[in-house]
């Protein structure tokens, strides 16, 4: 049986307005409970996780996946070459999936 509450939204179509405000302001499925706990969990794992890895690691991850650099903005934030760039974003990527699964499987 499926125990999740349906929403009915009406909406006018041709009322004044803009419909990307209003679709931003429909509450999302997602923000029950269980949910805001869940991805605050996951927040404060990916957390513990940056803040173990050695700083260059955690600089490079934080740069790309966080900030969005592309790896020539990073060679030229950290003045490394962009083949280091490269290198040193997969490992640090290989040893956060690691930690990942470590933290996950252990029930954080």
């Amino acid at each position: 049986m499926d125990r999740r509450r349906k929403a009915r939204l009406e909406v006018d179509c041709h009322g004044e307005g803009d419909s990307e405000e209003f679709i931003s302001t429909v509450p999302s499925g997602e923000n029950t409970p269980e949910e805001i706990l869940l991805r605050k969990a996951e927040a404060d794992a990916v957390r513990i996780i940056l803040n173990a890895m050695p700083r260059p690691f955690r600089e490079i991850l934080v740069l790309r996946e966080i900030e969005e650099l592309s790896y020539h903005q990073i060679s030229a934030v950290t003045a490394l070459p962009i083949g280091t760039v490269m290198s040193r974003l997969s490992r640090a990527r290989t040893a956060f999936g690691i930690a990942w699964r470590r933290e996950t499987d252990n029930g954080g």
